[in-house]
């Protein structure tokens, strides 16, 4: 999460498997469950963010 967060741009998931050294499927599935318990995290076509609130 703190990798997700700290990007500014989408993060894809072969560059969040070769940090944490884990397969790409490794990483849908662990996304997948981060959204399961209520993480708001967007996947678009070039990676992963994660949705922050707009301030006014």
């Amino acid at each position: 999460m703190t990798l997700l967060s700290k990007s500014g741009v989408p993060v894809t998931g072969r560059e969040l498997a070769g940090h944490f050294g884990v397969s790409r499927q490794v990483i849908v599935q662990d996304i997948a469950l981060l959204r399961a318990s209520g993480k708001e995290i967007l996947s678009t076509t070039t990676g992963y963010l994660i949705l922050r609130p707009v301030s006014t």
